[in-house]
């Protein structure tokens, strides 16, 4: 896991990084159990899976619905924070 950046004003808290959230989305896509399992899965079992933070599950969940950063919608990419 890499190291993340910590949330303003929250303190022990912390946002996956980009790479985080890629490189499950891209692992996910190749695994057996595929992206549906990513999406849909309890998340604490797709952490324990993939071998990362539920935090970093969450943020990809919300890219993959086209909500979060680097999401897809509608052909046009959403800004990363």
């Amino acid at each position: 896991m890499t190291t993340t950046s910590p949330v303003p004003g929250v303190p022990g808290q912390y946002r996956p990084s980009s790479e985080e959230v890629d490189g499950l989305v891209h692992r996910a896509s190749t695994h057996p159990l595929g992206t549906g399992f990513l999406v849909d899965g309890a998340i604490d079992s797709v952490a324990a899976t993939f071998g990362v933070h539920a935090f970093v599950v969450d943020e990809a969940r919300r890219r993959l619905r086209g909500t979060g950063p680097g999401a897809v919608r509608q052909g046009h990419a959403v800004p990363a924070r």
